[in-house]
C-alpha cells in the first residue's frame, strides 16, 4: 500500500481547483458570449453587447468551479439528472402490495 499526501492532485490544475476541463468551459462561454455579442451588434450600439460577454462568461466560471465540498454546479446537475432516473418506488413491508 502507497501513502499519497493529501495535497496531490490526480489531476493537472493551472490554479488550484481550476484545470484545463474548466478552462475548456470558461472559455466556451466566452466564445458563446462573443458570438451573442456580434448579433447583438447587428440589432444595436448599446453597452448592453459588453455586458453578455462578461454574463456568459462568468455563468461558465460558476458552472464549473468546485465549491467547498468538491462539487460544483455542473457536477451536481449530472448527479441530479443521473439520481432522477432511478427507480424511486420502494418497497417495505408495510406498504407492499399483495400479490
Amino acid at each position: 500500500m502507497y501513502q499519497v499526501p493529501k495535497n496531490i492532485s490526480g489531476k493537472f490544475e493551472l490554479i488550484p481547483g481550476f484545470g484545463w476541463n474548466e478552462l475548456f468551459f470558461v472559455l466556451s462561454g466566452f466564445l458563446v458570449g462573443i458570438f451573442v455579442y456580434l448579433v447583438l451588434s447587428i440589432f444595436t450600439q448599446s453597452l448592453i453587447r459588453y455586458l453578455v460577454v462578461f454574463v456568459f462568461t462568468g455563468l461558465a466560471y460558476f458552472l464549473v468551479i468546485p465549491g467547498p465540498d468538491g462539487n460544483s454546479v455542473l457536477s451536481l446537475i449530472k448527479y441530479y439528472i443521473k439520481w432522477s432516473k432511478k427507480q424511486k418506488r420502494y418497497l417495505n413491508a408495510i406498504g407492499r402490495d399483495k400479490c
